[in-house]
């Protein structure tokens, strides 16, 4: 099959000036460079990087594998009228969750007051203050670079309404008062995610919980998590994450 005709084209993402190639697991690495010829020639991106599908370590940072072009990681990705300044190497990044950002940001109301768990580089909080207007948004992260990254997207954005707090959010999370919402988007800590925003909810509040769940060949994940989550409003499938494993997000109303 020529390069041209690749199905690799369906697994490119451009961030800013960036093409990153959402590699499988076993594809042959002479392949790739000369897809990345071909794509840094078609698209004018200044960098090709190739990303391999698993994350690694607490801060859920991705392998990646730098193709042709300069040899940069930092840029500028917009995303529903905002800009953010980040480095895929350094923090969390998945254009994926695009879909995710604008449907949570549409749900807050003027007014609330929002706990964002696991921030990132800012997309769920700032689009969310920006959007939905908030009083605040505490938006917490441990990755240092994480927090350095959500600084300067507050000041790009003038989101500032959105709150960076540095540390483990399970271990500072208690000296807020009740909220309004909370948004946990680490599915792989959903069941601790879950039991502490319990607690920290307001009646009546809403929790959007990303969870994975592994389900039998003849299941559905989203009757899976209806019955793990009791007060489900809304579940949809984000991604597959392995054979009959998926990550949902999940609307809970307390």
């Amino acid at each position: 099959m020529s390069t041209l005709n690749s199905p690799l084209w369906k697994r490119v993402d451009v961030v800013g000036d960036i093409a990153i190639v959402r590699a499988p697991f076993d594809y042959d690495s002479n392949k790739l460079m000369e897809f990345a010829s071909v794509l840094q020639s078609k698209l004018k991106v200044n960098s090709v990087w190739a990303r391999r599908p698993e994350t690694r370590g607490d801060f859920r940072i991705s392998d990646y594998l730098y193709l042709l072009g300069e040899r940069r990681s930092e840029t500028i990705y917009r995303e529903h009228g905002c800009q953010y300044l980040v480095d895929f190497r350094k923090v969390f990044f998945s254009p994926k969750l695009s879909y995710e950002h604008r449907r949570i940001a549409d749900l807050v109301r003027k007014g609330e007051v929002i706990i964002n768990m696991f921030s990132g580089y800012g997309p769920f909080s700032i689009l969310s203050f920006k959007v939905g207007r908030p009083t605040v948004v505490y938006s917490f992260d441990v990755n240092p670079w994480a927090y350095y990254y959500m600084m300067v997207n507050i000041e790009l954005n003038r989101a500032w309404g959105v709150i960076p707090i540095y540390g483990d959010v399970f271990n500072k999370i208690y000296a807020l008062d009740k909220v309004d919402r909370v948004i946990a988007p680490l599915p792989e800590r959903a069941q601790e995610s879950y039991e502490v925003a319990l607690q920290v909810l307001k009646p009546g509040g809403c929790l959007h919980l990303f969870t994975e769940v592994e389900v039998n060949k003849s299941e559905s994940p989203l009757h899976r998590v209806k019955s793990l989550y009791r007060g489900t409003i809304f579940s949809r499938v984000v991604r597959s994450a392995g054979p009959r494993r998926y990550h949902v997000v999940v609307d809970i109303k307390v």
